[in-house]
């Protein structure tokens, strides 16, 4: 499998994350709308807040989500040599790529985990090189090559 695939297939994982995030984001824009000149108990008015700030949040995580496929877009001709944001690794056991979350999926037979390069187990893997091996809680994979 090539590079640009299994980033399209990342990418398709994260425009399911978008789709959400726009459900979200829509549902409680219409819950913030009350109607001012209808009568209301107080009680709506602070749903009514409740509801803005989630549709506020929820517009935050979209503009991230909808960064992180750009992100995605620009990665799949790149190519790298070593772990670092934006690297496709193909290890004995799996795929890894380094740069958003999404959930695991599977190509062919092995999975794509994918994380970004700010979770914890990151700074212990930067910088490693084919050949190698990482160990990610109580796993060890050797990376066979980058893609």
């Amino acid at each position: 499998m090539k590079r640009p695939d299994i980033i399209q297939l990342i990418i398709e994982e994260q425009q399911k994350i978008i789709d959400s995030l726009e459900e979200s984001v829509e549902r409680y824009r219409t819950a913030s709308d009350l109607d001012e000149e209808s009568t209301h108990d107080p009680e709506d008015f602070s749903q009514q807040t409740q509801a803005k700030d989630l549709q506020l949040r929820f517009e935050k995580m979209l503009a991230e989500a909808e960064h992180n496929k750009t992100f995605l877009e620009k990665e799949k001709e790149n190519i790298h040599t070593e772990v670092g944001n934006g690297s496709l690794i193909e290890t004995d056991k799996n795929w890894m790529f380094i740069g958003i979350s999404v959930p695991v999926f599977k190509v062919g037979k092995k999975e794509v985990l994918s994380f970004s390069e700010k979770a914890p187990v990151f700074d212990s893997i930067k910088g490693k090189k084919e050949g190698e091996n990482i160990k990610i809680g109580e796993n060890t994979f050797e990376i066979l090559k980058f893609l």
